[in-house]
Protein backbone atom coordinates (compact mmCIF):
# COMPACT_ATOMS: atom_id res chain seq x y z
CA UNK A 1 0.00 0.00 0.00
CA UNK A 2 1.25 3.32 -0.57
CA UNK A 3 1.85 6.20 1.38
CA UNK A 4 -0.45 8.58 -0.18
CA UNK A 5 -3.00 5.76 -0.26
CA UNK A 6 -2.00 5.28 3.65
CA UNK A 7 -2.17 8.84 4.30
CA UNK A 8 -6.21 9.13 2.26
CA UNK A 9 -7.66 6.77 4.70
CA UNK A 10 -6.22 8.04 7.71
CA UNK A 11 -7.79 11.25 7.01
CA UNK A 12 -10.69 10.34 6.02
CA UNK A 13 -11.01 8.08 9.99
CA UNK A 14 -10.03 11.29 11.28
CA UNK A 15 -12.56 12.96 9.43
CA UNK A 16 -15.00 10.49 9.96
CA UNK A 17 -14.32 10.50 13.76
CA UNK A 18 -14.62 14.16 14.02
CA UNK A 19 -17.96 14.64 12.77
CA UNK A 20 -19.10 11.76 15.14
CA UNK A 21 -17.59 13.94 17.88
CA UNK A 22 -19.27 16.92 16.26
CA UNK A 23 -22.58 15.38 15.94
CA UNK A 24 -22.86 13.79 19.51
CA UNK A 25 -21.43 17.51 20.76
CA UNK A 26 -24.73 18.90 18.77
CA UNK A 27 -27.18 16.81 20.13
CA UNK A 28 -25.86 17.31 23.86
CA UNK A 29 -25.81 21.30 23.43
CA UNK A 30 -28.80 23.08 22.23
CA UNK A 31 -27.07 26.33 22.32
CA UNK A 32 -24.52 26.29 20.14
CA UNK A 33 -26.41 24.08 17.16
CA UNK A 34 -26.20 26.22 14.61
CA UNK A 35 -22.12 27.03 14.93
CA UNK A 36 -21.23 23.27 15.26
CA UNK A 37 -24.35 22.64 12.20
CA UNK A 38 -22.04 25.25 10.40
CA UNK A 39 -18.96 23.34 11.29
CA UNK A 40 -20.18 19.95 10.23
CA UNK A 41 -21.37 21.54 7.26
CA UNK A 42 -17.60 23.17 6.37
CA UNK A 43 -15.76 19.82 7.49
CA UNK A 44 -18.05 17.85 5.17
CA UNK A 45 -17.24 20.38 2.43
CA UNK A 46 -13.44 20.12 2.98
CA UNK A 47 -13.72 16.56 3.25
CA UNK A 48 -15.36 16.00 -0.05
CA UNK A 49 -12.76 18.68 -1.59
CA UNK A 50 -9.42 16.93 -0.48
CA UNK A 51 -10.37 13.46 -1.37
CA UNK A 52 -11.40 14.69 -4.46
CA UNK A 53 -8.12 16.61 -4.87
CA UNK A 54 -6.40 13.57 -4.13
CA UNK A 55 -8.41 11.43 -6.44
CA UNK A 56 -7.18 13.97 -9.43
CA UNK A 57 -3.79 13.76 -8.55
CA UNK A 58 -3.58 10.30 -8.88
CA UNK A 59 -5.10 10.62 -12.25
CA UNK A 60 -3.24 12.84 -13.58
CA UNK A 61 -0.49 11.56 -12.29
CA UNK A 62 -1.24 8.04 -14.06
CA UNK A 63 -1.80 9.92 -17.39
CA UNK A 64 1.62 11.35 -17.31
CA UNK A 65 3.16 7.85 -16.43
CA UNK A 66 0.97 6.82 -19.64
CA UNK A 67 1.92 9.45 -21.83
CA UNK A 68 5.78 9.13 -21.03
CA UNK A 69 6.42 12.75 -20.54
CA UNK A 70 4.29 14.71 -22.79
CA UNK A 71 2.01 17.49 -22.07
CA UNK A 72 -1.19 16.23 -20.14
CA UNK A 73 -4.74 18.20 -20.41
CA UNK A 74 -6.04 17.34 -17.38
CA UNK A 75 -6.89 19.36 -14.40
CA UNK A 76 -7.11 18.78 -11.06
CA UNK A 77 -10.77 20.07 -10.51
CA UNK A 78 -10.56 23.17 -8.83
CA UNK A 79 -13.52 24.86 -10.08
CA UNK A 80 -15.13 21.75 -8.93
CA UNK A 81 -14.24 22.64 -5.48
CA UNK A 82 -14.72 26.24 -5.97
CA UNK A 83 -18.14 25.86 -6.92
CA UNK A 84 -18.99 23.38 -3.76
CA UNK A 85 -17.71 25.80 -1.39
CA UNK A 86 -19.73 28.48 -2.88
CA UNK A 87 -22.84 25.96 -2.46
CA UNK A 88 -21.86 25.38 1.04
CA UNK A 89 -21.51 29.44 1.59
CA UNK A 90 -25.51 29.56 -0.37
CA UNK A 91 -26.80 27.08 1.88
CA UNK A 92 -25.63 29.26 4.53
CA UNK A 93 -26.79 32.14 3.72
CA UNK A 94 -30.31 30.90 2.89
CA UNK A 95 -30.85 28.71 6.28
CA UNK A 96 -29.03 31.07 8.98
CA UNK A 97 -31.42 29.81 11.20
CA UNK A 98 -29.63 26.15 11.11
CA UNK A 99 -26.50 27.51 9.91
CA UNK A 100 -24.02 29.36 11.27
CA UNK A 101 -21.14 31.06 8.85
CA UNK A 102 -17.99 31.30 11.40
CA UNK A 103 -18.51 27.71 11.91
CA UNK A 104 -18.64 26.66 7.95
CA UNK A 105 -15.22 29.13 8.19
CA UNK A 106 -14.16 27.10 10.83
CA UNK A 107 -14.64 23.88 9.30
CA UNK A 108 -13.54 24.24 6.06
CA UNK A 109 -9.84 24.12 6.79
CA UNK A 110 -9.97 21.20 9.04
CA UNK A 111 -9.60 18.18 5.97
CA UNK A 112 -6.80 20.37 4.64
CA UNK A 113 -4.64 20.53 7.75
CA UNK A 114 -5.37 16.54 8.65
CA UNK A 115 -3.12 15.50 5.63
CA UNK A 116 -0.46 17.43 6.67
CA UNK A 117 -1.05 15.71 10.45
CA UNK A 118 -1.50 12.26 8.79
CA UNK A 119 1.81 12.68 7.02
CA UNK A 120 3.88 13.81 9.57
CA UNK A 121 2.95 10.80 11.94
CA UNK A 122 3.99 8.38 8.56
CA UNK A 123 7.26 9.97 8.43
CA UNK A 124 8.08 9.88 11.74
CA UNK A 125 7.43 5.49 11.77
Amino acid sequence: MSLIHTIRRQVLHLAVGLLILLLIIWYLTPSNQTFLAGMILGLLTGLYNILHLARRVRIVGEQLVASKGKKVKSGLGMINRFLLVALAVMIVVMYPQHFDYKGLIAGLPICYILPLAAAFTQTRK
